[in-house]
């Protein structure tokens, strides 16, 4: 046999061979992009079902007691105490969704309701069912300067493959977006590490590093499991709530234009 048919033969039988292994692969770890990459595309609820503890409307914090200094713990105390008062005296404090703005980051991921990725090789772009929020990440850049990015909602968002876990940073997050009514400063960094954990779950580990507020950085995970949910468009009326100005808030019924 010639040498270049011996060539050949070795070429046919290394690329089924490759078909084989990236099949299995597909089948334990999920699809995969043309590049070989995990495919996060999809749509993805919380998970499990009871991620929010016994009660819906104040589920815990996802990593326990955030790690404040002083003086921002015995603030952020305070406030707990006066937002529980307002409860139960029927006369709930306005949050950003009370007053429909985004939740960005990291809120975003905690997927109240469903979130839905779309990816490619240079980013992934997470679209929100609540509020109809967008959150972009750009997959291969590096974190631009800070003087070259204005503080948003969702921050700037940049990433690299670390196998296949995407590494994801975020910085120049508002600090008035806030997560569980936790202060943060604007040099507040949060990372995450996305991966599938299954064909149909997905996790995400996060990272909280504020050394201005946090005596140590905040971590927790986000788990997720596909769906073949449909997001819908989510408009928030911002007429129907009135808040006065204590901040409370209450139902304000449209009149009647008849």
């Amino acid at each position: 046999m010639k040498i270049w048919q011996v060539s050949f033969l070795s070429l046919v039988l290394l690329t089924a061979a490759c078909g084989g292994l990236s099949k299995d692969q597909a089948d334990r770890d999920g699809p995969r992009t043309s590049d070989g990459r995990p495919d996060f595309s999809g749509t993805w609820q919380r998970y499990p079902d009871d991620w929010y503890g016994t009660d819906p409307d104040h589920p815990p914090p996802p990593g326990g007691p955030f790690p404040l200094k002083e003086p921002f713990a015995g603030q952020y105390a305070t406030l707990l105490n006066r937002l529980h008062a307002a409860d139960v005296a029927g006369t709930p404090i306005a949050n950003s969704s009370t007053k429909c703005l985004p939740e960005g980051m990291p809120s975003i991921m905690g997927a109240i309701y469903p979130i839905e990725i779309m990816q490619d090789a240079k980013r992934l772009v997470v679209l929100a069912e609540f509020l109809s929020q967008t959150r972009r990440v750009h997959i291969g850049e590096k974190m631009p300067p800070a003087d070259d990015t204005e503080p948003s909602y969702n921050g700037y968002s940049v990433a690299r493959w670390d196998g296949d876990t995407l590494v994801i940073e975020t910085s120049r997050v508002r600090p008035d977006v806030l997560f569980f009514n936790v202060p943060h400063s604007i040099n507040m960094k949060i990372t995450e590490r996305l991966r599938r954990s299954s064909p149909t779950l997905l996790e995400n580990k996060v990272m909280i590093e504020d050394p201005d507020y946090l005596s140590r950085p905040y971590s927790f995970t986000f788990q997720y499991k596909k769906t073949d949910y449909k997001i819908g468009e989510f408009v928030c009326e911002n007429n129907q709530t009135k808040v006065d100005a204590e901040g409370k808030a209450s139902l304000q019924l449209q009149p009647d234009t008849k």
